[in-house]
């Protein structure tokens, strides 16, 4: 089980289950979103995740350029999870919101088309130019 959370302590998560897949996102709204050169992300099943409190939904565009949303938190603004069109049914954890970030195990790399030359943090994982289906 993982757990997690945003910086002020109103919104509170767990995720049960064994996440379908890890890995950091290079795509400039990640870059923007973590303020570095990717976000960490745990993918689950929506309904393996519990969310207690009120959250913030921003609609936009991710990366894939297909609708995607990003959840925070709405008291201290906190990047929690996103979902998108692209990968119905799921939600991406942030890995930075765990209570335990040394769970966060990154196997793949998406959207390396977009990685910062001075972003090291992916060159040993499997890496994708854009999404593992896209190539």
């Amino acid at each position: 089980m993982l757990t997690g959370g945003c910086l002020c302590g109103a919104i509170r998560y767990r995720a049960t289950g064994t996440p379908e897949f890890q890995g950091l996102c290079h795509c400039r709204d990640c870059q923007k979103l973590s303020g570095g050169g990717h976000t960490g992300f745990i993918c689950f099943p929506k309904e393996a995740v519990a969310i207690e409190g009120e959250v913030l939904v921003h609609q936009g565009t991710g990366g894939s350029g297909r609708p995607a949303d990003r959840i925070y938190c709405p008291r201290c603004y906190s990047p929690l999870f996103g979902t998108s069109e692209v990968m119905p049914g799921k939600i991406n954890i942030y890995a930075g919101s765990l209570d335990d970030p040394g769970q966060f195990k990154p196997r793949v790399a998406i959207f390396t088309r977009s990685r910062q030359p001075w972003d090291d943090g992916s060159r040993n994982l499997k890496c994708y130019e854009t999404l593992p289906d896209a190539g």
